[in-house]
């Protein structure tokens, strides 16, 4: 135990003993912060007795006088405290008891300092919570990445910027749920709990139901589930959802993540990129106020619509040499690879082999919002083939800054042409590809069943926040990231 926190406890004891509840259970609130500073010439004015609550981030004595600086969720504000109004027991009893980091109800009334800060000039005030442990030094704040990952609660009590940041997160899921409800979507839930892990090329998380006794996986996808809601009848669906995969922990993964994905029966690829630009332009909006450019460290992203369009084969072209029409086979691909010294060793497939050129060799330099078109349709299990080529997906994907922000197709909804491509991506796994999808005979027999023309696509919330904060880390828009267990006390 720390010295401070020995003291801080000695002074709760204090407390105690004197008839005080340190803890008391509800206070009372008659103006936030923001509210207060808003309002403070009329509330000077009227003499009106305010009611204030929040941490105290800072105190600092000044002869008879002590002020401290109070904040809530919309800000602070500063409290004075006068010897002279409140009695010497009163006053000193403060400077016994309290500390910072401590939650205080302040009554009293608005006050202008000879500096010209708006104060509450205290005539009573009451502990609501007393911290055993100090915040974070006063003026730097917390600075440490992986503490303020670990113990995001004193990122938050520290950091005004972080909270914002979790406010702009919470504003474009709102803007995301509004935007859609108003086009008539419907919001539904599908299960977590999956009997077989679909709706894209990931290793899932297993865990075993005792009652059932059956393996079940946590979803990497609600994708296929959705679609099952189109084969039901529904014309418009949509699912905010906790999304998990088993896979490494970068700036730009988290093991479960949250995103967005939409169906849209009888749409085309077209209409859904127009969907998809209003739907990102309220995003932008809901995080900017306004602003289709968002700072993003040392560039600007202008999101303004119509967004850049490129098609996949162009772009590897232009940055690899390689022309996937003419190496259209896996052994062509992998030779045209070895050949220019790209990675190729232990990939498995050619839409593996193109994969590994888009996000080693191309994904990274595309900066601008840029939606790129037509990618292999090997690399699209459940997307429809293009009708003008049909070795490429009816697909699009928008990328922003390297980093895959909305992935979109025309659905594949023919029966027979899915399961064959889930037979396909079964071989692929028996060669070695892990991620490869498994079939899902339900969702086979769903489509027999007979499911619309449509068009879907996922966005990823937590990349597309990140961005929007301008930040390419997303743990800093994620407020409980996973991370590695701390090392354990050898000396313990």
């Amino acid at each position: 135990m720390i010295e401070e926190e020995i003291a801080r406890r000695a002074r709760l004891e204090a407390l105690r003993q004197q008839g005080v509840d340190p803890y008391p259970a509800s206070a009372k609130r008659s103006h936030h912060a923001e509210t207060f500073n808003a309002l403070f010439r009329d509330l000077l004015a009227s003499r009106e007795i305010v009611t204030v609550v929040g941490r105290i981030l800072a105190i600092r004595k000044h002869g008879g006088m002590t002020f401290l600086v109070v904040g809530d969720e919309s800000g602070q504000l500063q409290v004075a405290l006068k010897k002279d109004d409140l009695g010497e027991a009163v006053y000193q009893s403060f400077h016994d008891a309290y500390d910072r980091g401590d939650f205080i109800e302040v009554s009293g009334t608005a006050y202008l300092t000879k500096t010209e800060e708006p104060t509450v000039m205290a005539q009573s005030f009451r502990l609501l919570t007393k911290s055993l442990l100090p915040l974070p030094e006063k003026w730097h704040g917390l600075s440490d990445t992986e503490i303020r990952y670990r113990q995001r609660y004193l990122d938050l009590a520290s950091n005004p910027n972080i909270r914002a940041i979790f406010k702009m997160r919470s504003a474009v899921v709102r803007a995301i749920r509004s935007f859609l409800d108003a086009q008539n979507f419907i919001e539904v839930e599908t299960p977590i709990l999956q009997p077989i892990a679909g709706g894209a090329e990931a290793e899932p998380f297993v865990t075993n139901h005792n009652a059932l006794g059956a393996d079940l996986f946590l979803r990497i996808a609600p994708e296929l589930y959705l679609k099952r809601c189109l084969v039901g009848g529904f014309e418009r669906v949509y699912e905010v959802s906790r999304c998990f995969r088993n896979e490494g922990i970068s700036f730009q993964h988290n093991p479960e993540f949250t995103q967005v994905e939409g169906y849209i029966a009888y749409a085309g690829l077209d209409e859904l990129i127009d969907h998809l630009e209003g739907l990102i332009g309220v995003c932008v909006k809901a995080a900017t106020g306004g602003e289709t450019v968002v700072k993003h460290e040392q560039e600007s992203l202008d999101f303004t619509a119509p967004i850049r369009r490129v098609h996949f084969y162009d772009l590897i072209l232009s940055k690899t040499g390689i022309d996937l029409q003419k190496d259209n086979t896996e052994a062509t691909l992998r030779l045209a690879m070895k050949k220019k010294g790209f990675a190729e060793e232990g990939i498995v497939g050619f839409g593996g082999l193109a994969d590994e050129l888009w996000k080693k060799e191309v994904r990274p330099e595309i900066i601008q919002p840029t939606f790129v078109t037509n990618y292999p349709a090997a690399m699209k299990p459940l997307a429809k083939r293009s009708i003008e080529h049909p070795e490429m997906s009816s697909n699009v994907q928008l990328v922003v800054k390297g980093q895959e922000i909305v992935n979109a197709f025309s659905e594949l909804n023919d029966p027979l042409e899915q399961e064959q491509s889930f037979l396909d991506q079964e071989v692929l796994r028996e060669r070695g590809r892990e991620e490869a999808f498994a079939i899902d005979h339900d969702y086979i027999e769903a489509l027999k069943i007979g499911m619309p023309p449509a068009a879907g696509y996922g966005v990823g919330i937590d990349r597309l926040c990140a961005i929007l904060a301008g930040t390419r880390n997303i743990k800093e828009v994620i407020l409980f990231p996973t991370l590695k267990p701390e090392q354990a006390d050898e000396t313990v």
